[in-house]
């Protein structure tokens, strides 16, 4: 399955509602990388590692605020001559409350010495982010993650994101979308996806830093810890990189089993 996204080489015209992503928010695109021209197998792996790069460089520092969220990137594993595995892992952590039969991401606090702090937007992960619509204009070269592709993953409807507010439930379905609808290698599919793992729910226990009495790092209260629960996901992608020695440089490489 094709991801939801749709290629900007240059400024033009979104043709779905969604969330467009600047090229300088996805290291190692270039602009005519995004082309019409060039092949979407070749498109999509350049953008799944970009935006799990851009994840992993502004999330996984201890200085970024994420409550719920935790990113890891494993080394390089070699395959053969030139040719490396590029692994990432993505867990994230959301409340289940059996008083409302709901389940949100983990509310921030609202006391001591954290709060106000966990929440993280889109725009905070990808600079210059923006959110247009059908037939909205896209001001540069960059990519469009339309809203219809992460439904299946959130509850946020369109009219609901704001890429300037807490967007962890974006966040949490872009990482799902990614990692289950990229296109896969396989022996009919090129791709420079090689593995991809959306990992079944786990439930957690709520960390007593969570509800501390002194400056607790979530909100949730001890007081409704009989009707509050976690729900975790573990995700897991792996994309395929080529060398090239001579010109000393290296991109996605996109094959067949």
């Amino acid at each position: 399955m094709t991801l939801a996204i749709e290629y900007f080489n240059a400024a033009g015209t979104a043709t779905a509602d969604g969330v467009f992503i600047p090229l300088a928010s996805l290291p190692g695109v270039l602009a005519s990388e995004l082309a019409g021209a060039e092949a979407i197998a070749q498109k999509e792996g350049k953008t799944v590692l970009a935006i799990l790069n851009r994840i992993y460089n502004i999330a996984s520092p201890n200085t970024f605020s994420k409550l719920g969220l935790e990113v890891s990137k494993e080394s390089p594993s070699g395959i053969s001559a030139d040719i490396f595995n590029q692994s990432f892992s993505v867990t994230y952590q959301k409340l289940v409350n059996l008083d409302t039969d709901t389940i949100s991401v983990v509310p921030i606090p609202t006391s001591g010495a954290n709060s106000g702090v966990g929440g993280f937007s889109i725009a905070d992960i990808f600079s210059g982010a923006a959110k247009v619509a059908a037939a909205g204009a896209v001001s540069g070269a960059g990519v469009v993650i339309k809203t219809s592709g992460l439904l299946p993953y959130s509850s946020l409807t369109h009219a609901s994101i704001n890429p300037s507010g807490d967007s962890r439930d974006w966040i949490f379905a872009l990482i799902d979308h990614l990692v289950a609808d990229s296109d896969k290698r396989s022996a009919s599919i090129a791709s420079a996806v090689t593995s991809g793992t959306v990992g079944r729910l786990f439930s957690p226990s709520i960390p007593s830093t969570y509800i501390a009495a002194t400056d607790p790092v979530s909100g949730i209260l001890a007081d409704d810890l009989n009707s509050r629960g976690l729900i975790g996901r573990i995700n897991a992608i792996t994309v395929q990189i080529q060398l090239n020695q001579t010109t000393q440089t290296f991109d996605v490489f996109v094959a067949t089993n």
